[in-house]
């Protein structure tokens, strides 16, 4: 072993307090990289993102095994060098303590194209350049081309984490576990001014992210030959080190209050994510009641609380009505439990009985809060449209299922279970679902060679009566509500249908096939179909259909290698309906129906389809001296988007197809290639090569630049489209025989 291996050997085991001679199955690792691209998507997980070289490494050191003693400890580490560098320490006597601590960092870049005229872009307080000149659309902006400046997207997770256990003794263990994760960079964020249908005003800014996340678990749990149970503590601190962003408003408008433009000086405020904390107490056991009879549960209580103080209403305009309170006082209470048995009736029947409860109780105290809208209107008085009250959404959900298995001659199985769930809410506008749900399941076996299953499920929910008036009510001073009537109650149009909430049927099959007629060749066959019909839907989704096939195949001719192939299909199909109501000067929201314009009623039908192949192949030759690796895949995903109008309402008589719109499309098509050799005993070379053809076309930013829309500033970024080749070259070291 040379001197400079040695010492590093001494230098890991020293910090771990072991004796550096104790290491004997260790390796190293050192090599080199290059990569032929500059793309941020290219690079977004692997943090390799530019074009250019790069070193990495690896190590794995641990004591070899030692027939007198228990005790272990073992370091190891991977890409070290890249951003996504991982380290592991551990140690222990086996059967009686082991420690753990990891860190490992996960970098996340969405795009580096876009551009911004802010300065300060991705701080708190974002200010335009000097000389700008506000208008009241982007087409006003005469300096902005030559105030634009690049925006990269990116965050930073590095995450620590880490473990404790102690075995008391044959019964009792002592665990803790910590986690500590600081997320920095940044993100897009929609910084508005206005608040009616024909004034707002947006600008796309680059905020900031800078998260601290600290939790801890402590917990005990006893075994026995008949049972097992647990009970934990945790505690969460999430922090934010940003409490606000500030922004210059680029834009003017005659409709604001006076103090919103920019020839004003009008500089709005958003609050970005409070500090906030939770706490819970979890239990979980099993017990067997003798023979093949078992009971099982759990009950979990957890408290959410946040109490960061408030921003004023606006930063522009004067508050003439203060806040009702200095901050939310948040806070939440949840209830989550649940207890299964399950008994071999007879020797052909297994029952299986469920039971859950959730609960959700938000305590949080209510107040009127006299908003100022968009920091463009002013503050409005108590009794008016303008004060809004935080809603509480409340929730109490039971759930009762029965599972019933029969075995038939041979392998083949009959089951089927019956599920009820009922759920309260409150301040939505349905207070009660109620969901029945049902399957039935044959697994077969018609050979040694083959095995199946078919299944078939429906479930109906239906709701309780949908009132479109709850959200405004909910969320409006009860003063200034008392003062309205009809019309005047509703957020959105009364015929709206939340799909979560409203009447569904849903029916599913689903199936799979299995061949292995050797030991040498298998296939498998997976395919499921599902349709959601929502009823009473006459605006907004009334439909969905979902399917998808699946097929793997193997094969292994010989011991020294092995292949797979692998195809993968799926569809999505939805259906939304709509329609266009009249303007100026018929301002009434949603009622007589004869303010809907009668041509203008629509639909649109949308189509995912996604299509994956792939395949591997693993050798080993010369030997086994050399291994290698191949795995290969392509992936088409095409969205289409299909609207229809046409007189009367909904159903669409005699509905004529509009133009589409473009499609939405990626191909993704990659090869990876992994290989070893051992060039000596103690030495191997490794090579890997990773290939990745993008291309996309998305409508939605595809020649959507900074300017393109009239009232909101863009970061005019483009779809991603490249051809990139990754190659890492290492050498190992294995210390022991070296």
């Amino acid at each position: 072993m040379s001197g400079s291996l040695k010492s590093y050997v001494f230098l890991v085991g020293g910090f771990l307090g072991v004796p550096a001679a104790v290491a004997q199955s260790t390796s190293i690792e050192l090599g080199a990289g290059a990569s032929s691209e500059d793309s941020y998507r290219f690079g977004q997980y692997s943090g390799i993102t530019s074009r250019g070289g790069f070193m990495l490494g690896g190590f794995n050191l641990q004591n070899s095994p030692d027939p007198d003693s228990a005790a272990y400890w073992q370091v190891t580490g991977q890409e070290i060098g890249l951003e996504t560098g991982r380290v592991a320490a551990g140690f222990g006597e086996r059967g009686s303590y082991s420690v753990q601590l990891n860190f490992d960092q996960i970098p996340r870049y969405r795009f580096n194209d876009g551009s911004t005229p802010f300065n300060g872009g991705g701080g708190v307080n974002q200010t335009l350049p000097a000389g700008w000149e506000g208008g009241t659309s982007t087409s006003g902006f005469a300096v902005l081309q030559d105030s634009l400046k690049q925006v990269n997207i990116d965050t930073r997770r590095q995450r620590y984490t880490g473990g404790f256990k102690w075995r008391i003794d044959q019964a009792w263990e002592l665990m803790s576990e910590f986690r500590h994760e600081t997320k920095q960079g940044n993100e897009t964020l929609g910084a508005i001014f206005g608040s009616t249908g024909g004034n707002p005003r947006g600008s796309v800014v680059v905020r900031p992210i800078d998260y601290q996340t600290d939790e801890a678990t402590v917990g005990l749990s006893y075994s026995s030959r008949s049972g097992q149970y647990n009970l934990s503590y945790s505690a969460m601190l999430f922090s934010n080190e940003d409490q606000a962003l500030r922004f210059e408003n680029p834009f003017n408008n005659e409709e604001w209050a006076a103090g919103a433009g920019f020839d004003a000086g009008g500089v709005g405020q958003i609050s970005l994510e409070p500090d906030n904390r939770s706490h819970q107490l979890a239990f979980s056991g099993v017990q067997s009641l003798g023979g093949t009879t078992r009971l099982s549960g759990n009950l979990v209580i957890m408290r959410l609380e946040q109490d960061d103080n408030f921003l004023p209403y606006s930063n522009v305009l004067a508050d003439e009505y203060p806040l009702p309170r200095t901050d939310l006082n948040g806070r939440v209470d949840s209830l989550t439990g649940s207890l299964n048995f399950s008994t071999r009736v007879s020797r052909q029947t297994t029952l299986r009985l469920r039971y859950n409860y959730r609960e959700r109780d938000n305590r949080t105290p209510q107040n009127n809060y006299q908003r100022i809208a968009g920091d463009a209107e002013p503050q409005q008085p108590l009794l008016s449209e303008g004060t809004r009250v935080n809603r509480l959404y409340d929730l109490q959900q039971h759930r009762y299922s029965a599972d019933l298995t029969y075995r038939l001659a041979g392998r083949n199985r009959l089951s089927g279970g019956l599920e009820w769930e009922t759920t309260d809410r409150s301040m939505v506008d349905v207070a009660k679902t109620d969901e029945t749900s049902g399957y039935l399941k044959w697994d077969f076996a018609p050979s040694a060679t083959s095995n199946g299953w078919l299944k078939l499920s429906r479930a109906e929910r239906d709701a309780s009566r949908y009132d479109t008036t709850q959200p405004f009510i909910s969320g409006h001073n009860p003063d200034y509500v008392a003062t309205l009537m009809g019309n005047e109650l509703f957020e959105n149009d009364p015929l709206l249908r939340r799909y979560h909430l409203s009447d569904r049927d849903r029916d599913e099959l689903s199936g799979s096939l299995n061949f292995f007629p050797s030991d040498l060749v298998g296939l498998s066959l997976l395919a499921k179909l599902s349709n959601n019909d929502y009823p009473d839907a006459r605006v907004g989704i009334s439909e969905s259909e979902n399917g998808n096939f699946a097929a793997d195949l193997s094969l292994t001719p010989q011991a020294s290698w092995k292949a797979s192939l692998y195809y993968n299909f799926d569809r999505f199909d939805n259906t939304n309906r709509g329609y266009t109501r009249l303007g100026f000067p018929f301002n009434t929201p949603f009622y007589p129906a004869a303010l809907r314009n009668p041509d203008l009623n629509w639909k649109v039908e949308t189509r995912d389809r996604v299509h994956s192949l792939g395949g591997g192949v693993d050798w080993e030759l010369l030997q086994g001296r050399l291994q290698l690796s191949l795995d290969a895949s392509y992936t088409d995903a095409q969205t289409e988007t299909s609207p229809a109008s046409g007189n009367g309402f909904l159903p669409i008589p005699g509905a004529t197809t509009d133009d589409p719109l473009p499609d939405v499309r990626t191909e993704i098509s990659s090869i990876s290639l992994h290989g070893r050799y051992q060039l000596q005993p103690g030495r191997q070379l490794a090579v890997r090569y990773y290939f990745e053809d993008y291309n996309s076309a998305d409508w939605a930013i595809d020649g959507i630049d900074v300017d393109s829309l009239a009232n909101v500033l863009l970061p005019g970024t483009r779809s991603f489209n490249y051809s990139g080749h990754l190659l890492f070259v290492s050498l190992i070291f294995d210390l022991a025989n070296f």
